[in-house]
């Protein structure tokens, strides 16, 4: 028996084993692979407390509407989106909370939350996700179901970790 057939079996597995980290190693320092995201808000870059948190008995997400201080048809409109994105959660309804604040955003939160914005906030009061209202209303059933699918991604990552 020659010294490479004791050492073939060996040398393979490694290879097999290595192979893909260095390939995945390579992909990422050559900037082949862009991470991707699967929600329609924006996440929110630094930690925002919007809300007070809630009693530990209490696990509701909350829907929140930054209502401007001027206030257009439109605008007025979107209680009735968020009441329609509430019921379609269908089971799960009881676990959103609507609220509008109608209070201008803190000058340091200016770039993450502005004024006629949805935010989606965990139980703790923590903004997770903005999402930016259109201005038609035509393009509402779209943006609602976008936020609706956020919603029961939250939702079900949620009953996975309690």
């Amino acid at each position: 028996m020659n010294r490479w057939s004791r050492w073939k079996v060996p040398a393979l597995f490694s290879l097999v084993i290595l192979l893909p980290v260095l390939l995945a190693a390579l992909i990422l320092r050559q900037g082949w692979y862009e991470p991707g995201t699967r929600s329609k808000g924006q996440w929110l870059s630094r930690d925002i407390y919007l809300l007070q948190p809630l009693p530990s008995s209490q696990v509701k997400w909350r829907l929140v509407y930054l209502e401007a201080v001027r206030c257009e048809a439109e605008c007025r409109q979107v209680p009735v989106l968020m009441q329609r994105i509430r019921s379609a959660l269908g089971r799960n309804l009881d676990k959103l909370a609507l609220v509008q604040l109608t209070a201008e955003p803190r000058l340091e939160t200016r770039a993450e939350m502005r004024a006629g914005n949805l935010m989606l906030v965990d139980p703790q009061g923590l903004a997770i996700l903005r999402y930016e209202v259109p201005a038609s209303t035509t393009e509402w059933p779209l943006f609602g179901k976008g936020v609706l699918s956020d919603l029961q991604q939250l939702l079900k990552y949620q009953r996975g970790v309690q």
